[in-house]
């Protein structure tokens, strides 16, 4: 075994090109996204749960997703999983339906369940879509109970997509 001592020179920072933002950065933009006001963009309702599109923030590489859902019943939802997916808008009787699910770059809440109100901030690589499919989040719970609300958003929310702004940085 060699020891190495480095330098206070040598001690510089490194930027993989291939990654456009970190971890670490992802989460201070989220934190900052989530405190942000909400612009309510799109919402939906289903067994007295409903979801809403706060903001889309476009940072680099990444999408910022960030989404509320307000459970207005007195049963706590006790979170199975958080999926965003990419799927046909329409859907016919014989025919095939793509759906290709996307994997978060970083999600911000990973709180197992709410009781009243939950926001989240999730991160996906930027990404364009045809007129004919749709972005979903869709979060679901654990139990049998089946209850799952989803909220379609649209490739013109996406394409609204707000930069983000000096105030948020």
């Amino acid at each position: 075994m060699t020891d190495k001592t480095i330098l206070l020179d040598e001690r510089t920072r490194y930027d993989n090109p291939a990654v456009s933002l970190s971890t670490e950065d992802m989460a201070r933009y989220a934190r900052r996204i989530w405190l942000s006001p909400s612009k309510g963009i799109r919402s939906s309702k289903k067994h007295k749960v409903q979801m809403q599109l706060n903001n889309i923030y476009a940072v680099g590489e990444y999408f910022f997703l960030d989404f509320s859902v307000y459970n207005k019943t007195n049963i706590r939802f006790d979170i199975d999983q958080l999926k965003i997916k990419l799927q046909d808008k329409k859907k016919a009787k014989a025919t095939t339906v793509q759906t290709i699910d996307l994997e978060p770059a970083f999600t911000l809440d990973r709180s197992p369940s709410f009781l009243r109100g939950y926001r989240n901030v999730v991160v996906i690589r930027k990404l364009t879509f045809p007129d004919d499919k749709i972005l979903t989040i869709e979060l679901s719970e654990k139990q049998i109970s089946g209850r799952t609300i989803s909220l379609k958003v649209k490739y013109s929310d996406v394409l609204s997509a707000d930069a983000f702004s000096r105030s948020l940085k």
